[in-house]
């Protein structure tokens, strides 16, 4: 047998498409997250759920989010939660 043949696996051809089927509808999620919270926080929210949606850059620019938004001064509520 030839060594290139040797880690040949016999995965289902369409193993690969599913995979990557499930990563893009995750990252719509996160996207979609990412969107009502900057929205929330009043930051440029279809910047940012834009930016999140790019292949392969999105899951990075999540990350980046995640330590910008708690690096920012906490905003002010406007009305105070209603005590338990």
């Amino acid at each position: 047998m030839p060594p290139y043949m040797m880690y040949h696996t016999h995965a289902h051809p369409f193993v690969g498409v599913i995979l990557m089927i499930g990563i893009w509808v995750v990252q719509l999620l996160i996207a979609f997250l990412i969107f009502r919270d900057a929205k929330e926080q009043k930051m440029l929210a279809p910047v940012w759920t834009i930016l999140a949606i790019l292949p392969f850059f999105g899951f990075l620019v999540d990350i980046v989010y995640l330590i910008i938004r708690e690096l920012r001064a906490p905003r002010k509520m406007e009305t105070p939660p209603a005590s338990l």
